[in-house]
């Protein structure tokens, strides 16, 4: 604010010496007469005075008349076109014979000694929900970023409160979130019923996420999940029956990483380059065009070896789009079969994991749960983490991503 610390010492030092008569708004209120209005490029002013006759005393909750002397107050009350408004009120101060005890009266919507409206205040923080940094909105508002974070912890908010009594299926994984002395990694949980963000832990270490997990949630039925096998060994030892359930995401990747190695491999073996192509080697066939098919088929007939990789990726697409357990069991052992005759080592490397995972993966085609949501929430963490260079405090980095998020 130009230097200025509150307020008062705006409008009493630059914004009193810049009177108009033409001013863009106009302030409505029947409790408050307007004397004077300022305007500069910044700000606009107005000075009021109160009209009123009476108030209620804020002890006996007697109506009081005996007018005792004017309190003069500096309030922001708006953000119109890039200015903020600040509104000079001189309230009245009533005096109470049955208690003998002073009122001033309220008549903005404030809350304690703030300096600004109520509605100010939550227009403020509903910039926050956009992913946007804290010293952004601050600049918008001309307000100093730690007089925002104060409103920001103070502030109650419906997005962060969480009823985890009535969860009965969650959604995990791991995200770079906030800076922590001892770990790399925080857990983030999930109502995989609600997409809402319960949790963020500090470190996603086995002995922490049982502790919190055995404390904090019950009778739970699915827990969804990466292919990480702590995870899957804490939620069987703590939730008896509970269902793992895999995400397709992340069993599909293994298979594509294992044609990307695979592709590279050949590349280098036969010294032919087909990083150039990799996008129509990659994209799956019936998402590729007239002009991609042709030049697919163009690079498949050169390299027998490439078009095995390939169709071994093209099954194992196939094989996760299986709307069923029963349709999924019948490709496996083809799927199998073709790896090993055409002797694809990464593949065979990669169908381990479908060996390690088998319950948890026909799980997946029994309920409707997966971690796409978690994934999106993910982009939105990394995305505030960045444009804030990092966060430190990791509760109310929580807070802010339960208020953008739920």
């Amino acid at each position: 604010m130009m230097n200025y610390n509150t307020v008062k010492a705006y409008f009493e030092s630059i914004l009193i010496k810049n009177p108009t008569d033409k001013c863009e708004i106009a302030y409505n209120n029947e409790q408050v007469q307007i004397e004077e209005t300022y305007e500069d490029k910044n700000y606009i002013g107005f000075a009021g005075r109160s009209v009123t006759r009476e108030c209620t005393c804020r002890k006996c909750d007697q109506i009081i008349t005996r007018f005792k002397q004017y309190k003069t107050s500096y309030t922001t009350i708006a953000r119109v076109n890039s200015k903020n408004v600040i509104l000079k009120l001189k309230s009245k101060m009533y005096y109470c014979s049955d208690c003998n005890s002073c009122t001033t009266e309220r008549l903005l919507d404030r809350s304690g000694r703030n300096q600004k409206t109520d509605a100010f205040i939550d227009s403020m923080l509903g910039n926050l929900k956009e992913t946007v940094s804290y010293s952004t909105v601050a600049r918008m508002h001309k307000i100093s970023v730690t007089n925002l974070i104060l409103h920001f912890d103070k502030a109650s908010l419906v997005e962060t409160l969480i009823d985890r009594t009535k969860v009965r299926n969650l959604s995990v994984d791991e995200v770079r979130f906030a800076k922590q002395k001892y770990s790399n990694y925080q857990f983030v949980i999930m109502d995989a019923d609600t997409k809402q963000i319960l949790d963020i832990l500090r470190t996603r270490q086995a002995r922490d996420v049982e502790d919190f997990l055995k404390q904090n949630y019950n009778e739970i039925k699915t827990f969804t999940q990466d292919l990480w096998k702590p995870y899957k060994t804490a939620a069987n030892k703590i939730f008896s029956d509970v269902k793992v359930i895999t995400d397709r995401f992340h069993v599909v990747r293994q298979f594509m990483w294992a044609f990307s190695r695979t592709r590279i491999k050949l590349a280098k073996e036969q010294k032919q380059r087909t990083c150039r192509h990799w996008k129509i080697l990659t994209k799956t066939r019936e998402r590729l065009d007239d002009k991609g098919l042709s030049r697919l088929d163009q690079l498949l007939s050169e390299n027998s070896s490439l078009r095995a990789a390939h169709e071994a990726k093209e099954m194992a697409l196939k094989l996760f789009r299986c709307k069923d357990r029963s349709a999924y069991l019948n490709l496996l052992p083809k799927f199998k079969q073709f790896i090993d005759d055409a002797e694809l080592v990464e593949f065979q490397k990669a169908y381990k994991s479908i060996v390690n995972w088998h319950d948890e993966i026909l799980n997946m085609f029994d309920y409707p749960y997966s971690n796409g949501a978690m994934e999106r929430a993910n982009r939105t963490i990394k995305q505030s983490k960045n444009i804030a260079f990092g966060f430190r405090n990791l509760n109310r980095s929580t807070r802010l991503i339960q208020y953008r998020l739920n």
